[in-house]
């Protein structure tokens, strides 16, 4: 009785987990592919073809949902966060690699106020990324100018920057990030030459 009650219990782990992956599959493709739709528990029900109980079930709030759609985005994107200094420049031409070969993910994202909504569950990580990241750099600046540089670093280690390069600075794929990469390296090495002349008193 004792295996066949964990058997059982496995089985509906298994089968929730399945549900969950199933839904939230189901509303990646109605961010990717139908961006300009409204998004609700209810459309994604629809598209899953489960009832929207099921749906708050496993997602009681739309806060719930979007975290659940900001890790599958970034699954699906590639997108990473670095975690030490000497990571900062080498994750660039990769993060936006990744961008380009999944443009269309990344264009639906930014084109629509659900994936804006998606997007915005990734920023807490992202600040303190760079803030772990750009500790010695930023070591004796005032807490307004770290959270200055720290933004300054996300914007440039962001879709909407590589979106800004590609639309309007009219750049490929490469050209976009050989200039992301000269753009964080001249970044970079003004922090580094503070550091130096101002023994890691950057004001």
């Amino acid at each position: 009785m004792t295996v066949m009650a964990k058997s059982d219990g496995s089985l509906r782990e298994k089968h929730a987990a399945a549900t969950r992956e199933h839904i939230l599959g189901k509303a990646y493709e109605l961010l990717v592919e139908h961006p300009e739709q409204p998004f609700s528990h209810e459309a994604v029900a629809a598209r899953a073809e489960v009832g929207a109980r099921t749906v708050y079930r496993y997602f009681p709030s739309q806060s719930d949902l979007y975290e659940g759609m900001w890790m599958l985005l970034r699954k699906h994107s590639g997108t990473i966060f670095p975690q030490a200094e000497e990571q900062i420049l080498p994750q660039v031409p990769v993060l936006f690699g990744n961008f380009d070969r999944n443009e269309k993910v990344i264009r639906a994202v930014l084109e629509s106020p659900m994936g804006h909504r998606v997007r915005e569950r990734g920023i807490p990580e992202g600040r303190e990324a760079f803030q772990k990241s750009l500790a010695r750099l930023t070591n004796g600046m005032s807490p307004a100018r770290r959270r200055q540089v720290v933004a300054v670093f996300l914007a440039v280690y962001s879709a909407p920057f590589w979106e800004l390069l590609r639309n309007r600075g009219g750049l490929t794929g490469k050209d976009a990030i050989e200039a992301a990469e000269w753009t964080m390296s001249t970044l970079l090495e003004g922090l580094k030459e503070k550091t130096r002349t101002k023994g890691g008193k950057a004001k």
